[in-house]
């Protein structure tokens, strides 16, 4: 007899939301320092470092890369979705590091009583909420010897109008313009305004100039563009978390951004490359230029509908099992999203969600 599963469903998280409510959806972007940042607070004595680390090429020798952490990202992104929250949520107050346990975010990013005060919620509650949004790691494409500075700081007399020498922690690195990271991250089994909440985060962030630790020098990044001027940007989205198609990952020893690095996102809807890949797995392509089939020994197991230039769909059995938008299509995508989280809580009500939630949380206790 199959097994089933009695735990109460939630319909305003996606925490145990019905399944055909949930979908998973994989980001990749490219994106390019337009200033100057650092990524990392480490100091060495008199200078505030960036994070980097050694990687190794395929022939073992070592390349110098920058690092961006996925949490100081995740960081970043949630104290920007609270403030969003917090025009519209007055049930309970929670902030970096005092998390409640009982909002939108918190369900959706993740908590732990290991770090809380004794006598907080979470501890009351006695679980763990794991975050369903991640955050690999960025490695640039840039060397740090291409792309690594070093600023002082001066303080200024504001009445003298005179240099009172070098402040504080005096020296900064510093991550000069035009250096590339490519930037990946997991949407795990989330409702729409889930989705949206990473989706405003990283819109508004990269908008905002948020992302470094440099505050006195902030350049922040942008997309990278292609040839057309379109975001490098691809968003794969799939609602049992099935993905036929490969995102466009990068080595992280990759140094090559012209011809090795930016060919994999901009070949993530061309029809020749997509059916290059399945032929190399050891399907075959059936009839059509705009919607072929992929088979194997002569069943069909996907049908593929390319629409335009930038949006990709793969059926199996008539249903649709992924969809991928490229450029302006997954820039657009992802502002749809953002909207859907700002109506989410425009309509949410007092105390409906904890509610929905605790009846979950009650029964995994």
């Amino acid at each position: 007899m199959a097994k089933t599963n009695q735990f109460p469903k939630t319909t305003l998280s996606g925490v145990a939301a019905e399944s055909d409510k949930l979908k998973t959806v994989l980001i990749s972007a490219m994106v390019e320092v337009s200033g100057h940042v650092r990524f990392g607070d480490g100091t060495d004595i008199d200078t505030t470092i960036t994070e980097t680390d050694m990687v190794l090429n395929p022939n073992g020798d070592s390349v110098h890369k920058f690092i961006w952490a996925g949490s100081k990202r995740r960081g970043v992104d949630r104290r920007t979705i609270h403030q969003m929250r917090n025009r519209y949520w007055q049930d309970t107050n929670c902030y970096i590091p005092q998390l409640c346990g009982q909002c939108p975010t918190c369900w959706l990013y993740g908590f732990t009583g290991t770090t809380q005060d004794a006598n907080s919620v979470i501890k009351k509650l006695g679980i763990n909420a794991k975050s369903r949004i991640h955050y690999p790691t960025s490695v640039s494409i840039e060397t740090v010897e291409q792309g690594q500075n070093r600023h002082n700081r001066n303080m200024v007399d504001e009445k003298k109008q005179t240099t009172a020498g070098e402040a504080g922690i005096h020296k900064e690195q510093v991550i000069v313009a035009g250096v590339h990271f490519p930037i990946y991250t997991s949407a795990m089994q989330v409702l729409d305004w889930e989705l949206g909440a990473f989706a405003h985060a990283l819109l508004e962030n990269l908008n905002a100039n948020r992302y470094t630790a440099a505050s006195r020098a902030q350049g922040g990044v942008r997309w990278a563009t292609d040839y057309k001027d379109a975001p490098i940007l691809v968003v794969d989205e799939s609602s049992d978390g099935i993905f036929p198609l490969n995102v466009p990952k990068i080595s992280g020893w990759e140094t090559d951004y012209q011809h090795k690095v930016i060919n994999p996102f901009l070949e993530a809807t061309s029809k020749e490359s997509i059916k290059s890949s399945f032929e190399l797995m050891g399907f075959e392509i059936g009839e059509g230029d705009d919607s072929p089939t992929v088979k194997h020994d002569s069943n069909c197991l996907f049908n593929i509908s390319f629409n335009g230039n930038d949006n990709v769909i793969i059926k199996q059995n008539g249903e649709i099992k992924m969809t991928r938008y490229q450029g302006n299509a997954a820039l657009g995508y992802l502002r749809r999203c953002q909207l859907a989280w700002q109506s989410y809580l425009n309509e949410l009500q007092t105390g409906e969600f904890w509610k929905d939630v605790n009846s979950y949380v009650e029964a995994i206790k």
